[in-house]
């Protein structure tokens, strides 16, 4: 899973203008928000270029990948039965 950490960064610097960081960037408000609360489903390489660029961070900076554990007892994924069975 993909978290995005704009929160936790606009915190650190003691920023919470979500219309203010949109309003500096060229992003639509609505895109900052979803970054902002962690929940896009997608996001424009434009919009992490805006923010990455305005904080002087990397993609590396904004985004934490977590590795999602199956459940001990998943038979199947997506439907599709495990190859070994």
């Amino acid at each position: 899973m993909i978290v995005c950490k704009l929160a936790e960064i606009m915190a650190a610097r003691k920023e919470r203008n979500i219309a203010g960081l949109a309003r500096r960037t060229g992003l639509n408000r609505a895109t900052v928000k979803a970054m902002f609360d962690d929940t896009f489903q997608k996001i424009d390489r434009d919009a992490i270029n805006a923010i990455c660029k305005e904080y002087g961070i990397t993609p590396g900076d904004l985004f934490k990948y977590i590795k999602e554990e199956a459940p001990a007892n998943a038979t199947q994924v997506y439907g599709c039965p495990d190859v070994g069975q």
